[in-house]
């Protein structure tokens, strides 16, 4: 009797996606099938697979897909960017005003038996941003020679369970994490495992990441000459999000992390990382161990959205990393923190908000070559807040504008990172101003 059900419910469901909403996502009613028991797994993912295929097939189809491919979606961003930037860098006021522009585009496929991929092109060919600046091309005005596409994502990933996600490849950063520690626009590269389990109103996750850090050209497996190797940073979190009342708009979230570098302490380890984070060396990532807690909670005021949000990072190597920077007086400077307040959420036309944060982090805490590149001009030992609000101009359309100002944390030595106003010195007074317009498909 259960399997004539299946079967009837089945037919059913086909024959309503094939018919009605062939140009529309049918994976929420197959999902729904497969929840209420109707259908199992396996029958999901054949019923998604042969509707694919009719309407790859159809004569009013405009894209031909293959037949093991269930969806495809196109997306990406343009954004339009008015910045300034300011400060005072060894007793001269420096400062740069740019226009740039940024383009983001992507294409993601579900395929059958529960394999996902993706793929996405992306302007500039910086680690920490996809901006171009407008008229800065050596070939003369209105050149071409900074506006290239590179490959920002590209990854293969597999979900044999709704619990369980594995990903290779370039990604879009799997960890909680916030802009202190993970400037946004990082993709990193390497093999992540996710697990996530709801029960009730807790929802409990872990993520194990390896990330290629940074690949040595010349490697000699028997180590006798040149004994490079590829450097590698770890991460290992655990999540825990109690959803405190009905929906998905209210919660609370903390998710600690633990961060460890591998054969980040060789002599022979790939430039630029090579050495001992110094005043010269910026990019050094020697003795870095460390613990970042962000948490965050969501609420509705009146009916708007609220988030306060905040992080706190130590690195329990940073004694270490503080003598060898010629420093050991300063291995205080062990901690970074944020802490930040969120009101609205700029989701449909006429809809703002408004956000304000200030974070701190010491010199010796972070990895400088990670942080974010704007709010605090990509530095360690620098400390200020931010101020920032959104308007959707539509429901794919924001103005958004950005205020940071900061300054060092320690006076007595150098704000480390590769910084663009001034390069690992006494940067001063750092204001900066962005003033975004941004379009998404």
């Amino acid at each position: 009797m259960f399997n004539l059900k299946s079967k009837v419910f089945a037919g059913l469901a086909a024959l309503v996606c094939a018919t009605a909403a062939l140009a529309q996502d049918s994976g929420p009613l197959i999902d729904l099938l497969v929840k209420k028991g109707i259908i199992n797994d396996q029958e999901g993912e054949d019923l998604r697979a042969e509707l694919a295929k009719d309407f790859a097939t159809a004569p009013a189809g405009k894209l031909n897909l293959s037949t093991p491919m269930t969806e495809l979606k196109i997306s990406g961003d343009v954004r339009i960017r008015y910045e300034g930037r300011s400060g005072e860098v060894a007793g001269d006021e420096l400062s740069r005003d740019r226009m740039r522009y940024r383009l983001r585009a992507g294409l993601a496929g579900k395929m059958a038996h529960n394999w996902n991929w993706g793929i996405r092109l992306e302007t500039s060919s910086g680690s920490r941003s996809s901006n171009v600046t407008m008229g800065d091309d050596a070939a003369g005005p209105f050149a071409k020679n900074s506006d290239t596409l590179y490959v920002g994502q590209v990854f293969a990933q597999f979900t044999p369970t709704p619990e369980w996600t594995f990903t290779a490849g370039r990604m879009a950063n799997p960890l909680v994490t916030n802009a202190m520690v993970w400037d946004g626009d990082i993709n990193p590269e390497g093999l992540v495992e996710q697990f996530k389990r709801r029960a009730g109103k807790a929802e409990f996750g872990v993520t194990f990441a390896q990330f290629l850090y940074n690949a040595a050209n010349t490697q000699n497996l028997i180590g006798v000459v040149n004994n490079v190797e590829d450097l590698g940073l770890f991460a290992y979190q655990g999540s825990f999000k109690y959803f405190t009342a009905e929906g998905t708009a209210n919660f609370f979230q903390i998710a600690p992390v633990f961060y460890q570098y591998v054969n980040e302490s060789g002599m022979a380890n790939p430039v630029p990382f090579r050495g001992n984070f110094s005043p010269t060396n910026g990019f050094g990532i020697n003795n870095l161990f460390v613990l970042d807690v962000p948490f965050e909670y969501n609420w509705l005021i009146g009916g708007v959205p609220a988030r306060a949000y905040g992080s706190f990072a130590i690195n329990f190597d940073a004694d270490a990393r503080a003598r060898k920077f010629g420093r050991p007086d300063l291995s205080d400077e062990d901690k970074a923190w944020l802490v930040g307040f969120q009101y609205g959420k700029a989701s449909n036309k006429g809809e703002w908000d408004a956000r304000i944060a200030y974070q701190s982090v010491g010199a010796f805490a972070l990895d400088a070559n990670l942080v974010d590149s704007d709010v605090f001009d990509s530095r360690v030992n620098m400390e200020g807040f931010v101020v920032g609000a959104n308007y959707a101009l539509g429901a794919a359309t924001q103005l958004s504008l950005t205020y940071a100002a900061g300054d060092r944390v320690e006076d007595s030595i150098v704000a480390s990172g590769a910084g663009d106003i001034g390069n690992n010195n006494r940067l001063d007074n750092y204001q900066m101003l962005q003033l975004d317009l941004n379009v998404k498909f």
